[in-house]
């Protein structure tokens, strides 16, 4: 039976581990943005520490394009909430996945020093991962992923317009387009992955092949990359 008021018991830190009392999709919307608006609380908190704490700390600016943040929500949300949702449907495994996710944003930059981590994208991401197990567990996997995108290109887009952030379409860097064709393939894997639990259809395993492979194509040249930088 939905509570009386399911706004308050879904806002319940008790709850964030539960599916959501309603999924209507204002109701979704409601609750996306509780948790994105509380992690812009956490994330201007913990930049202002940060600049306020450490010697010669900056908030980072990390080169993002419209459309690598639009790529971005359906390559993160597939292969860190959709994939395990669909694998173990276990909370605590989605939500170990979103915390390695969340971790992950500390080292945006690409350097690995105190002075230069990206605490308040790591702060931000961090409501953002009950956000996504909780939509993920209640059956609406494509909001999250909508909510997601939306997100990452509104933003960027309010801080291009006010002269925060330099804007591009797509940038030069070959990781754009490699970025794109990640997303596509985890979202096929996904919605293979969908067909065979929640339909409850045969999927021919060979299906999952090409978008695998793709996938780890994509990461190798990614963390490869990412190598010859630091050596």
């Amino acid at each position: 039976m939905v509570a009386r008021n399911p706004e308050i018991l879904d806002i319940n830190p008790k709850t964030w581990l539960r599916p959501y009392q309603k999924t209507t999709l204002w109701y979704l919307l409601k609750m996306g943005l509780f948790y994105h608006f509380l992690g812009l609380i956490l994330m201007y908190l913990g930049s202002n520490l940060a600049t306020s704490v450490i010697t010669g700390y900056s908030t980072p600016q990390i080169p993002v394009s419209l459309s690598l943040a639009l790529s971005a929500g359906f390559l993160e949300e597939a292969v860190f909430f959709g994939i395990p949702t669909y694998l173990t449907g276990h909370p605590a495994v989605i939500l170990a996945s979103g915390i390695i996710w969340s971790a992950a944003h500390l080292f945006n930059t690409g350097i690995i020093s105190i002075e230069t981590l990206a605490y308040g994208g790591f702060l931000f991401s961090i409501p953002h991962i009950f956000f996504s197990l909780r939509t993920w567990s209640s059956g609406k996997g494509w909001f999250a992923i909508a909510f997601h995108s939306g997100w990452n290109v509104s933003l960027l887009t309010l801080y291009c317009g006010v002269g925060l952030r330099e804007c591009n379409i797509i940038n030069d860097d070959p990781f754009d387009i490699l970025n794109i064709i990640m997303a596509i393939s985890t979202v096929f894997i996904v919605y293979l992955a969908y067909i065979a639990k929640v339909k409850k259809k045969h999927v021919n395993r060979f299906l999952y092949l090409i978008p695998v492979a793709v996938l780890l194509v994509g990461l190798f040249l990614i963390f490869g990359n990412e190598i010859i930088i630091f050596s």
